[in-house]
């Protein structure tokens, strides 16, 4: 498996298309999503991702935002779930943040059925739960990770 960590300018081709067609399968077929889906902010972030056999199975952006350092479309493909593969993907979206922006706090809109897989990084939930992407969510803040 390759872990790779790229701006939207440096994926190839075949990269995006993959990249596109697990978060199609994941966020619009598995969880019947309708929200728009690529979006513009792609443009504009790093993404990290696993390679396996040609395919992308892990996948993350993260990005400066209104608010913020922040992060989102966190998908693993359904077969590599119960590989830890979620784990993995967040010491590679960390070590990413670490490298390009030390230091600085990191607020996430977390689906609520996966609230505690984020607590157990260092975030904490703050206010209620809210409805984005059709899903309900909750605001997470993590300190940043120190240079």
């Amino acid at each position: 498996m390759e872990w790779l960590d790229k701006e939207f300018s440096a994926l190839t081709l075949i990269e995006l298309a993959e990249i596109y067609r697990l978060r199609a399968v994941v966020f619009n077929d598995e969880q019947g999503c309708t929200f728009p889906d690529p979006d513009l902010q792609d443009r504009d972030c790093h993404h990290v991702f696993a390679i396996e056999a040609g395919q992308v199975v892990a996948y993350a952006r993260y990005f400066v935002g209104e608010q913020g350092l922040t992060f989102g479309r966190v998908v693993v493909a359904k077969e590599f779930r119960k590989k830890r593969l979620g784990k993995q993907l967040m010491e590679q979206l960390f070590t990413g943040i670490q490298r390009n922006f030390p230091n600085q706090p990191i607020t996430i809109h977390a689906q609520v059925q996966v609230e505690a897989f984020y607590v157990q990084f260092g975030f904490k939930s703050v206010g209620d739960h809210f409805v984005e992407a059709e899903r309900k969510h909750v605001t997470m803040v993590h300190p940043g990770i120190e240079a």
